[in-house]
């Protein structure tokens, strides 16, 4: 299944003009526990938000450069198809809600972009839905082949990089890179690796999209986590995690919080939906058969995607002051 989501080919066309990030070890804080965190925190604009968005441009026909790219984020995505759109010489507009990080709304108008506020997400997505009816060319965050073919090659790197990994864990909002990097762990390591996905409790829309078997528009988000918060999961990424995930876990906004003050104290810049990930293995929330036999001569290999570094400065400063 899903042949036609080709990330052996995202990945040779973002060879030389994205990262391929590193994949360090990082204390657990429990011994039968070997952790990596994969940091797309040191990406490009900041994300791996960038190889979706590379992967589409550089796909575009003339009419569709011509009519110029849109899409609705609440930064991230936002900021790495400016940078995309500016690298490949076409126009770009985000619709972004108004309680977006205002350094991340700066960042996209920095690379030429034109930013558009709504009221909040629905707001943002129903003007975005306009834009592309009067002809912009949609480039979707997540619900799109080729956003997971490009966010994938963070899986494909992962497997090429440890093969040894037995548990990968990432983080979860609409889906793009969970679908196209469980996508490509499968592809490269079979079912000797079990992955899973992390997503806020304020904001279960993978979980509750798998338990639907399509997309489930969350009636009421509590998740103070952004970038992990969309209306819904998509439904090409709910299809393809179907058939690749071993679960969807669920992470409090102070775990992530405290995943993320972690980091910070250990000199990485993340934002806080870049720690959700990891804030499931510091919590020792891994599911227990998969710990429970293990110990220092033998611990469960495990790595942890940490997927954007581009939180608010005065929450960044405060963290920093804390320490």
């Amino acid at each position: 299944m899903f042949d036609h989501i080709d990330i052996d080919a995202a990945a040779a066309r973002l060879e030389g003009v994205v990262r391929r990030t590193p994949l360090e070890p990082f204390a657990s804080g429990d011994e039968r526990v070997e952790l990596r965190l994969k940091l797309e925190n040191r990406q490009l604009t900041g994300s791996f938000k960038c190889r979706g968005a590379w992967n589409q441009l550089s796909q575009l026909g003339e009419a569709e450069r011509a009519a110029g790219v849109i899409a609705t984020s609440s930064g991230n995505h936002g900021r790495a198809l400016a940078w995309a759109a500016k690298e490949a010489g076409v126009a770009a507009t985000i619709v972004m809600p108004a309680d977006a990080y205002p350094n991340k709304i700066a960042a996209c108008r920095e690379l030429g972009a034109e930013v558009v506020l709504g009221e909040d997400r629905a707001a943002a997505e129903a003007i975005c839905r306009e834009r592309v009816d009067a002809g912009a060319v949609l480039i979707h965050p997540f619900d799109a082949e080729r956003t997971i073919q490009g966010a994938g090659t963070v899986g494909l790197e992962i497997a090429r990089d440890w093969p040894e990994v037995e548990v990968v864990v990432l983080p979860v909002g609409g889906g793009g890179l969970i679908a196209g990097s469980s996508l490509a762990l499968r592809r490269e390591l079979g079912d000797r690796v079990r992955v899973f996905g992390v997503e806020p409790s304020g904001a279960p829309s993978m979980s509750l999209g798998l338990e639907a078997g399509g997309p489930v528009v969350l009636e009421r988000i509590t998740t103070e986590v952004q970038g992990l918060c969309p209306l819904s999961s998509g439904v090409l990424n709910i299809q393809i995690c179907r058939e690749t995930l071993d679960g969807v876990l669920h992470v409090e906004d102070e775990q992530v919080f405290a995943a993320q003050r972690q980091l910070v104290a250990a000199g990485e810049v993340v934002e806080p939906a870049g720690a959700a990930a990891a804030a499931l293995v510091f919590e020792g929330r891994l599911p227990l058969e998969l710990v429970a036999s293990r110990g220092p001569e033998d611990p469960l290999r495990v790595a942890a995607v940490v997927s954007g570094g581009n939180p608010a400065p005065d929450q960044l400063a405060a963290i920093r002051g804390d320490a």
